[in-house]
């Protein structure tokens, strides 16, 4: 095994107090991520302390190989919490074109932009405009960020036996009329990065020391979803996070980033680290899903983003998920005889849905974006459940 992390100590950011137990409000299902924090803002983070790991030994034929990536993938999920990747077989000129149409989608006009407007969808695909999710600041404006999102429908779809069965995540994906090369560009991304994280799950799968071919079965039609994110430059005597912390609610996420500093994560010993962008790599964070599958073994991971550079950033991240309609729970061999299970049974798309309702609430009350929401779309008795809105 590695020796212990070691980190520079340096401060980059003293950020507002961050306590999970208020971000936990709305995840009614279970406790996710590290619960306690250091009384400090950040340290940047090198790669000493953030493993990086080739993982082509996954694509290899030879089962030793396969072993050998799972260990140190284990090792970062125990010790870390998070991990680069490279090896992983995605061509840099592909994740450079989704960074170079995300930017032309991002110089689209306002209106056309909200031609997609992410609330205007029931199942939360689509635009989300600049300060539009997250939670509210003292000026009523939430995260410092506009996104585009997009994820499984029926033309990602590759199983010819999907019957779209769930209920909170059904429908199409929507694409702005002015740029139609977007949606060539970003299912094509999607894809495969699909087929990576699929072949990623047989290998974390292993790392657990389940058959490599467990979460197969999971995996038919996964509910995978994806965003293309930009952050302006914040100013640096006023805190404004360009994403609030958070844990994914999906299985794993496998972010691209561009050559920006701003992303920030906290590590398992409670600790932000601010990790460097890596040209050609990943970074890989654990969500929900597998929290609650190893019933705590793997840690989803807090990160947000603090982006006081000065510059632009983009990024992209990907999230894996099991089947929409697939149930949710821990896995017999991590739950010891006599001992409490913390997580309630749920499917991934209502798991996903929910946190996605929470995160887009407060376009409901804004008084631009609410002039272009459209009525009827929501379940309104669903979403107007209490603890969506504290």
């Amino acid at each position: 095994m590695a020796p212990p992390a070691t980190t520079t100590t340096t401060t980059v950011t003293e950020a507002p107090a961050f306590n999970s137990q208020d971000f936990q409000r709305y995840k009614k299902y279970g406790k996710f991520g590290v619960r306690e924090t250091q009384p400090v803002g950040s340290i940047v983070g090198d790669f000493d302390s953030i493993p990086v790991i080739d993982v082509s030994g996954i694509y290899s034929d030879e089962l030793s190989d396969r072993e050998a990536v799972a260990e140190k993938i284990r090792d970062a999920c125990m010790r870390v919490g998070f991990f680069y990747v490279e090896g992983h077989g995605i061509p840099q000129d592909i994740v450079d074109g989704v960074f170079d149409i995300g930017k032309r989608f991002f110089a689209l006009d306002f209106d056309d932009k909200m031609e997609c407007f992410i609330n205007n969808t029931p199942h939360y695909r689509g635009y989300t405009p600049l300060y539009g999710a997250g939670k509210a600041n003292a000026e009523g404006l939430g995260n410092a960020n506009e996104a585009f999102d997009w994820g499984h429908d029926s033309k990602l779809n590759d199983d010819p036996n999907e019957t779209f069965i769930d209920p909170h995540m059904r429908g199409e994906n929507v694409w702005p009329t002015k740029l139609p090369e977007l949606e060539e560009r970003l299912s094509d991304y999607y894809r495969r990065l699909r087929a990576f994280c699929r072949t990623l799950t047989r290998n974390l799968a292993l790392s657990l020391g389940l058959k490599e071919d467990w979460f197969d079965p999971l995996l038919t039609h996964p509910g995978c979803s994806a965003v293309v994110a930009h952050y302006p430059p914040q100013p640096k005597d006023k805190i404004h996070f360009g994403i609030d912390p958070h844990t994914d609610s999906e299985f794993c996420t496998v972010l691209a980033t561009d050559e920006v500093r701003a992303l920030e994560v906290l590590n398992k010993d409670g600790i932000w680290v601010s990790a460097p962008p890596r040209k050609g790599c990943f970074i890989v964070n654990i969500g929900d899903q597998l929290q609650s599958y190893t019933n705590g073994l793997y840690v989803s991971t807090f990160h947000r983003v603090l982006n006081y550079s000065g510059e632009e950033r983009y990024s992209i991240p990907f999230f894996m998920s099991t089947n929409f309609e697939t149930v949710i729970r821990p896995i017999e061999k991590f739950v010891p005889p006599g001992s409490q299970v913390e997580y309630d049974d749920i499917t991934a798309g209502e798991m996903y849905k929910n946190a996605m309702i929470k995160f887009h609430q407060i376009a409901k009350k804004h008084p631009v974006f609410s002039k272009y929401l459209k009525e009827g779309v929501h379940d309104e008795e669903y979403e107007n459940q209490a603890h969506f809105h504290s």
